[in-house]
């Protein structure tokens, strides 16, 4: 009995042909690049939330959206989406396309008293601190209402660079984040 196969055999070379092509689409089903590391950048704005001083952080990550809603933090790239749980409370994401230039200079390392001393935009007046307030809050409730909004886009376009920011105002605290 013969166990070996000759190797110009039409069958051997058609199974060796399979197999080659069976390892590059299994290769080629991997992803170019690896899952953004949203669990890094939850800790980063836990991190800074848990202060209890004004706070800045900035982490470098390889996502190309994101968004934040409720007590969560979801970023992703081609090599897939990931989740993370944030720790403390609410954070304010801050985008450049949408919420008040104020938030946004607050975020860059503005002083919060400084960008909230101008002239009352709205009637009654606000005081400086009511209008942050009212700021935050409106970023806030437009993040939460994106999510289930069909209308309303949930994913921003991502930077490469997640800065969070805690800001102490005398009673009141607020976490802005932007990647």
């Amino acid at each position: 009995m013969e166990l070996e196969s000759p190797a110009d055999a039409w069958y051997v070379w058609f199974g060796v042909a399979l197999v080659s092509l069976a390892f590059v689409g299994v290769v080629a089903s991997f992803p170019a690049e690896p899952p953004p590391d949203t669990a890094e950048a939850a800790d980063a704005i836990d991190r800074v939330t848990a202060s209890g001083y004004n706070a800045t952080a900035e982490y470098e990550h390889n996502a190309d959206r994101w968004y934040v809603a409720n007590k969560t933090i979801v970023m992703r790239n081609d090599g897939g989406t990931t989740r993370a749980s944030l720790s403390y409370a609410r954070v304010v994401p801050v985008w450049a396309d949408r919420g008040s230039d104020e938030l946004r200079a607050v975020l860059q390392g503005e002083s919060v008293a400084g960008q909230y001393q101008g002239e009352p935009s709205e009637f009654p007046p606000l005081t400086p601190k009511q209008e942050f307030r009212e700021d935050v809050a409106n970023a806030s409730e437009f993040a939460e209402e994106s999510v289930d909004d069909p209308t309303v886009p949930k994913w921003r376009v991502a930077d490469g660079r997640l800065v969070v920011r805690h800001v102490r105002w005398g009673e009141y605290r607020a976490t802005l984040v932007t990647a």
